[in-house]
């Protein structure tokens, strides 16, 4: 008799960033190739919306709001949004069948875990900083498995009883960028021109790109060349500061191919959100980290401190970071070539590749009903 396979249904919540939908999307690849089914759950203004259906997955769209760091009276306004959300990833939950519920995180992510709970659906969550953000905090103490990139969040969620539930197993990243990276290819050995990417995320950084036109006329055309991610609203300025001082850069709103930019590189100068230091170290691009100082509970710096503990990056304070403190940094990881390969080697054994598959596996195989 030939064995009937199981169809499970999964929902994958959270969004809002791309540090969270880039995960919950990298998720529903590994269960698609397991032939299940999955519904992704998000806002209905978060980069989700555009990101989700392009990569052909369904999405439902919630009202969510954030509620953290917002004033009281804000904070009633969206009570009704939110009982709305709730209600509808619980209606949704019904009719889809679900089996299991995770979350990437951030406040798109509570009405699912909220909905799954009440319908009584086991919980996995998956927390990529080192220091776990509210959400999901708040959602550790209904979830089954708890999957974490860096030891320091082992240790809050031990703190708070969950140290039986928590797996270490890294960051989901896309397919695509896993296969950039596959088969051990050795990178390019670093030397002048030196290749810096400068990256603040999908809309730039405003502090990042001020340091880098103040950094310009002083670094030396002759030794460096710059591919800059810097964002709608300051590429023109970036690209003029950088045509003035005679360098060759490339200056764009937003990169698309993420994966040929770091593989094209020596260093990168970028913040130190969770995806960011994830696809850093799959990468085997050493960095210099700038953490945004107000991320929710400066989880930021304490990523970057973990990738500088390990070898793989230095971190430059904001306050102020300052095109002479870019030089300066840039000037001694250049003069010492060595050095840098040295911390692409450190960042490579931080890899996870197959953190996305993993998890997927462990939630089939320990909450299965």
């Amino acid at each position: 008799m030939t064995e009937v396979t199981q169809i499970r249904h999964w929902v994958v919540a959270g969004g809002g960033t791309g540090g969270h939908v880039t995960p919950a999307l990298a998720l529903a690849e590994q269960i698609r190739k397991r032939g299940d089914e999955v519904l992704l759950m998000g806002t209905d203004r978060g980069l989700e919306t555009r990101l989700v259906p392009e990569a052909g997955f369904d999405l439902l769209a919630l009202s969510a709001q954030p509620i953290y760091g917002r004033s009281l009276s804000a904070q009633t306004r969206t009570i009704p949004a939110i009982a709305h959300a709730c209600w509808s990833a619980w209606r949704t939950m019904g009719s889809f069948a679900a089996d299991f519920a995770i979350s990437v995180g951030g406040y798109a992510s509570m009405p699912a875990v909220i909905a799954a709970a009440l319908r009584q659906i086991p919980i996995a969550i998956v927390e990529p900083n080192a220091i776990p953000g509210r959400a999901n905090r708040a959602a550790a103490r209904l979830a089954k498995l708890i999957f974490v990139q860096f030891e320091q969040a082992t240790a809050i969620f031990s703190e708070a009883g969950a140290s039986n539930r928590v797996r270490n197993t890294g960051v989901p990243l896309r397919e695509k960028l896993v296969e950039t990276f596959s088969g051990n290819q050795p990178r390019r050995t670093a030397e002048p021109p030196f290749r810096l990417l400068v990256a603040g995320g999908s809309q730039g950084a405003r502090q990042i790109n001020n340091a880098m036109i103040e950094a310009a006329p002083r670094l030396d055309a002759s030794r460096i060349e710059i591919f800059h991610q810097a964002g709608e609203a300051d590429r023109e300025r970036t690209e003029t500061a950088y045509r003035a001082a005679g360098l060759r850069a490339d200056v764009v709103a937003f990169e698309p191919d993420m994966p040929a930019r770091y593989r094209w590189a020596d260093l990168a100068l970028c913040r130190s959100g969770a995806l960011t230091v994830a696809e850093l170290a799959l990468a085997g691009l050493p960095a210099l980290l700038v953490p945004y100082p107000f991320a929710a509970d400066d989880h930021q710096t304490a990523n970057a401190a973990a990738l500088v503990a390990a070898g793989a990056a230095r971190m430059l304070d904001q306050n102020p970071l300052g095109g002479e403190r870019v030089v300066n940094a840039l000037r001694e990881v250049f003069e010492a070539p060595e050095q840098l390969a040295a911390m692409g080697d450190s960042a490579a054994k931080l890899a996870r590749p197959d953190a996305a598959a993993q998890i997927v596996e462990d939630c089939a195989t320990r909450m299965g009903r």
